[in-house]
């Protein structure tokens, strides 16, 4: 079982770090096999700006950029296609080391000099997109990109045991932690508009094994339309092991994960009987 520690702290107060969590944990009976911090690669990883877009006089593939990255302005050669004037983009400034292992210095490419790199979520081992430029929402030039995409975390594995499957959500290793630290638990509101006709009008539920599943609920949503989740969504079920698919099974992924409720959508238009 992953968690990260800003996800258990959207739940209880911990002033305690990561590491000392963990240590109150394996004692409590929840044993934590290790911490990994995210972000690891992307100290040096900065919000910047594209200023000015010009062709390379040597390459017609690439482009020449100023990029202001808060105080400074870099140069850097770029090979992308989906940049223009005014984008924000994650910088890999001179001297960082990437994800993947790649380590950016000052060089030149086609005779130019390249001050940095403007990355891809493949470089940046955040995503599979390796063709074009990572864009980011507005933020401070030169702020850290790890902290502006909520990656200054660290997970938690749990080795949970079958005594303890309250370990096996956020909600209640989060539980266990406030009770272990004194912090206060709290659960955020959670507000579901009731509209449109009652759900026993749509559809019924018949349960053949009551011994095996005593109790099966459901609830009708229209107006779903397929579409990718948020981008800070996914990142957080990548954290924990789960790949993002769309918007409707990244939520029922969701849930599970925070709350330990396993769910599953239908397809309304295709169940039989209803």
């Amino acid at each position: 079982m992953l968690v990260t520690y800003r996800w258990l702290q959207e739940f209880v107060e911990i002033t305690l770090p990561p590491r000392e969590v963990a240590e109150a944990l394996d004692l409590a009976g929840i044993e934590v096999a290790r911490l990994q911090e995210l972000g690891v690669g992307l100290e040096q990883v900065v919000v910047g700006q594209i200023r000015t877009i010009a062709p390379h006089p040597r390459a017609e593939r690439l482009s020449l950029c100023d990029v202001d990255v808060g105080g400074e302005c870099l140069h850097i050669v770029c090979g992308a296609s989906n940049i223009h004037e005014g984008l924000h983009v994650p910088v890999a400034l001179p001297g960082a080391t990437l994800p993947n292992g790649l380590t950016i210095n000052r060089s030149k490419i086609r005779g130019v000099t390249s001050e940095g790199m403007i990355c891809s979520e493949a470089e940046l081992r955040l995503g599979e997109d390796a063709q074009g430029i990572m864009h980011l929402p507005p933020a401070a030039l030169g702020s850290p990109v790890a902290r502006l995409l909520g990656l200054d975390d660290v997970i938690l594995e749990l080795e949970v045991t079958p005594n303890r499957p309250d370990g096996l959500s956020v909600m209640g290793v989060a539980r266990e932690v406030a009770a272990l630290t004194g912090g206060g638990f709290r659960l955020p509101p959670v507000t579901v508009p009731e509209t449109g006709p009652a759900v026993e009008t749509l559809a019924a539920v018949t349960i053949e094994d009551p011994a095996g599943c005593p109790r099966y609920s459901a609830r009708v949503i229209q107006g779903v339309r397929i579409g990718p989740s948020p981008d800070w969504l996914q990142r957080r079920l990548q954290a924990v092991g789960v790949r993002p698919i769309n918007n409707v099974v990244d939520a029922t992924n969701y849930a599970l994960m925070e709350r330990g409720q396993p769910l599953h959508a239908f397809d309304f238009d295709r169940l039989e009987g209803r």
